[in-house]
């Protein structure tokens, strides 16, 4: 706050005079402009003659303007002693400035306000520059995406056609098979296991395709990392073997499970390119108890870690890796984006990352993530009248039939609806502890509408979500969602989530 002006005023004068790079004048307590230096002439455009007594508030847009903020921000420095902004100003030629603003009180002697000294900086330059990067960013993901689409496609179609043939295949034996129990079992198993990788190839496709973020939710550890490491084994070439060690008793993790193959693929690709001439991957996931040795974690964590035989990283490049756009490759073959986005994702997920190289020897990275703080399914003893009652709404008969086997294999007790309308009257006579709906249903009401009616009625009763079609749920985080297709696994951890009170 500025209580008065210096004695020396003369000097003074000169002083703000010679300011060119900031725009400085005083406003009357009506904020009418009382002074002008050059370095406003040369901002804003006006000479002093053509602005003095003008309202400052011409120097705003006009929706700036319709929406008060001259008076608010003369306000907010009345009230406060100072105000501070930034955003779009207008010059004399009606062109846009990007401005940084400050404004203080003025106060005589006798402490009586005689008006405010508005200080501007012209950001233009600067806004400008960092809307381009922040684009280029964008632009450069969606590349990168592009390029790794385009290095999987031949050999996604080579194993999608090699994973029909199997589930055709095995159809049809079973088909034959009808009266043979144990022979049928098998087929019926290597069916569903090929489906599963159909599924998971599916799922990879998706999360390249999309550009908006994913929320984070439930995820089987195991499973997610077994994803990534077969979508890396397609582009590695002949000469590079891949060792996938995983433990079995591995944890769930909270965390957005794109952006965590994105991030393993990532680091396995960099693996890949570090040894032109072949070598070895090795992929290790575990459990590890963390006591502040590592970014001051503590607590329990999954390791997941991508180790390769390469030429390693010199050390006055190993500080630097973090680094956006710094790489060591060719122009062309990276952006320097991609270890900045893993390290990003890591702490994000409230863990961090590590990599430990030498050259000559190779590079190992590993990424820690915090153990998800789960419940587990209800326990062998609880007796059927005391267990969850899921209400599963599915219009189609034979995949409500296979959900409602899940929830039941779960432990859960089962009522089935074929409509949302159906559901609301279940509900209305029957008490249940969770519904579980697809989103996509006929009868004019949609699995969306219909657990925003719940919430309207029974704002306490948990809502799961699911669909095959991901663009049905690209725009809606109001209820917690599975997609399809969906293992018994992940159905039982994102159960376990959405009912902890059944099992405390």
């Amino acid at each position: 706050m500025i209580k008065n002006f210096a004695p020396e005023r003369t000097e003074l004068d000169f002083l703000v005079q010679a300011v060119v790079d900031y725009a400085i004048y005083m406003l009357d307590p009506r904020g009418y402009v009382k002074s002008w230096n050059a370095g406003a002439e040369r901002i804003k455009g006006y000479p002093a003659n053509e602005i003095i007594g003008q309202h400052f508030s011409k120097f705003y847009t006009p929706e700036d303007v319709a929406a008060g903020k001259p008076d608010r921000a003369l306000h907010t420095a009345l009230t406060t002693g100072r105000f501070e902004d930034e955003g779009w100003r207008v010059r004399k030629d009606g062109t846009r400035l990007w401005a940084m603003v400050v404004v203080d009180v003025i106060y005589n002697d006798n402490g009586e306000l005689i008006g405010f000294a508005k200080i501007t900086r012209d950001m233009t330059e600067r806004r400008i520059a960092q809307e381009r990067l922040e684009a280029a960013q964008i632009q450069s993901v969606q590349s990168q995406k592009l390029e790794a689409l385009g290095q999987l496609t031949g050999g996604m179609a080579h194993d999608f056609n090699n994973l029909l043939a199997a589930i055709i295949g095995g159809t049809d034996l079973a088909l034959r098979n009808v009266g043979d129990q144990e022979r049928q079992m098998k087929l019926l198993t290597g069916i569903r296991d090929t489906a599963q990788r159909g599924a998971a190839l599916i799922k990879q496709l998706l999360a390249f395709a999309r550009k908006q973020p994913l929320e984070s939710k439930l995820v089987d550890t195991k499973a997610q990392v077994e994803i990534a490491a077969e979508l890396l084994r397609h582009s590695l070439t002949p000469n590079i073997e891949l060792i996938v060690e995983i433990s079995d008793q591995l944890s769930p993790i909270e965390v957005d499970p794109n952006q965590l193959e994105m991030s393993l693929l990532n680091l396995g690709l960099n693996s890949r390119d570090a040894m032109p001439d072949g070598g070895t991957i090795r992929i290790a996931a575990r459990n590890v108890a963390l006591d502040d040795e590592t970014d001051e974690l503590h607590g329990q964590f999954v390791a997941l870690s991508i180790g390769d035989t390469g030429a390693g990283i010199a050390p006055e490049n190993l500080s630097r890796i973090f680094e956006p756009f710094f790489t060591t490759k060719r122009y062309g073959e990276g952006t320097g984006l991609g270890l900045s986005r893993v390290y990003g994702f890591a702490r994000q997920s409230n863990g961090t990352i590590k990599v430990e190289s030498e050259p000559g020897t190779g590079t190992t990275a590993t990424i820690y993530l915090p153990i998800a703080k789960t419940t587990g399914r209800p326990a062998d003893g609880e007796t059927a009248s005391t267990a969850p009652i899921i209400l599963v709404v599915e219009d189609d008969p034979v995949v409500a039939d296979i959900t409602q086997q899940l929830v039941i294999e779960l432990g859960y007790r089962v009522f089935i609806a074929s409509n949302a309308r159906e559901a609301l009257d279940l509900i209305a006579k029957q008490k249940v502890d969770a519904v579980f709906s697809d989103i996509v249903m006929p009868g004019g009401m949609s699995g969306l509408e219909l657990a925003r009616a719940i919430r309207e009625r029974e704002p306490e009763l948990p809502v799961l979500l699911t669909s095959g079609f991901s663009e049905t749920y690209t725009n809606v985080r109001e209820f917690p969602f599975l997609a399809k297709p969906f293992r018994l696994e992940e159905l039982s951890l994102t159960m376990s989530k959405l009912l902890p009170a059944a099992f405390a």
